[in-house]
Formats: structure tokens, C-alpha cells, sequence
């Protein structure tokens, strides 16, 4: 019990975060931030998806009506999925807090906004797609459902499609900065062992 109330909290909080920084930012912009495109329509509908069928896996559903395959024999498995819902949910916050109103959903190419490239912007040029990537990652490590792997696989394609776009788009606007902050930092992860 206690764990499906940590996966409920952690989504629930996930989905407050991403709306109270979008409120943040509209207010502060007195603008619209979200951009418009197929890609972002699609990415948003299938995140929907996977967060409705995970609360309701959580509360309602049963294993057989998730189409899930059976690896209780590998605890291991359960463990890492609980500490990639964490830890997904960290790089998320992070983001988002560090983004301040340069957050943007989708491309506004109306809008300029200020390159972000300190904080967890050091280690990933795109550290809240990142979070989607392991904080559903996690949750499909505890609820292993074919269901699930099957949006997982196509969000994380629309994620990386848009993610291009984006990083086009940001080397049109902000020139050599860009192209010096991709020198520096990767698309996903940039650990530096020195």
C-alpha cells in the first residue's frame, strides 16, 4: 500500500509541477507558451495515456486488465523501476525550476527566450524530456505492461523527433552560443569523469 501511495504522490506531483510552471511562466510572460505542432499534440495525448493507465493501475486495475509480463521472481527489477521513478522525477523538478520563464511547451517561434544552459542544463540540453524517459521507464519496471511498453516506445520517438526540432530552432535563435553549448553538453547526458 505504501508503495503504490509513493508512485501516486510522485506522479500526481509530477503533473502539478509541469502545470504550476506553466502557470508561472504565462503569468510572467503574459503570453501563450505552448507552440503548436502534431508532435506536440501526439507526445502530449500519449503521456495522458500512460499517466491515466498508470493511476488506474494503481488504484483500480489489476495485472491481467494491464496486460503485464510477470517478473516478480526479479525483485532486483522493482527496485530499479522505484529508483528510476525518483530519480526521473528529480531531473524533472530540476528543470523545470531552473528553466524559469524561458519554459516553453513545444517551439513559440514568436518568442525568443534566454539559452539556459546552467544548473541540470549542464549536464543535458534537454533534461525534462529526460525525465519523461526514466520517470516512465521506472513506472514500466514496477507495472511491466505491453500496453505501457508499447506508448513508452513511441513517446520516447516523438520525444526525439521534437528534441531535433528544437535544438534547430535554438541554434537559429541563439547562433554560436548554441553551438558552443552543444560542444560542451550532450542531447541526453553528459557525465564528465575527470
Amino acid at each position: 500500500m505504501i508503495e503504490k501511495i509513493y508512485l501516486g504522490l510522485i506522479l500526481v506531483f509530477f503533473i502539478l509541477a509541469f502545470s504550476i510552471r506553466n502557470i508561472k511562466t504565462y503569468l510572467a510572460t503574459k503570453q501563450s507558451i505552448r507552440g503548436k505542432s502534431i508532435k506536440l499534440s501526439m507526445s502530449i495525448f500519449i503521456s495522458t495515456m500512460m499517466y491515466v493507465l498508470i493511476m488506474l493501475r494503481l488504484t483500480l486495475l489489476k495485472p491481467k486488465w494491464f496486460i503485464e509480463i510477470d517478473l516478480s521472481q526479479y525483485v532486483w527489477v522493482k527496485i530499479l523501476g522505484f529508483g528510476l521513478v525518483f530519480i526521473g522525477f528529480m531531473i524533472g523538478i530540476f528543470a523545470l525550476i531552473e528553466m524559469k520563464n524561458s519554459w516553453r511547451v513545444g517551439i513559440k517561434y514568436n518568442q525568443e527566450t534566454k539559452l539556459i544552459t546552467t544548473g541540470i542544463y549542464s549536464i543535458s540540453r534537454n533534461p525534462y524530456f529526460l525525465s519523461y524517459n526514466i520517470l516512465f521507464l521506472g513506472y514500466i519496471l514496477i507495472f511491466p505492461s505491453i500496453i505501457l511498453i508499447v506508448l513508452y516506445v513511441l513517446l520516447v520517438a516523438i520525444f526525439h523527433k521534437m528534441i531535433l526540432e528544437e535544438e534547430g530552432y535554438l541554434q537559429s535563435v541563439h547562433k554560436i552560443n548554441y553551438i558552443e553549448y552543444k560542444r560542451k553538453v550532450n542531447r541526453y547526458l553528459t557525465i564528465n569523469l575527470k
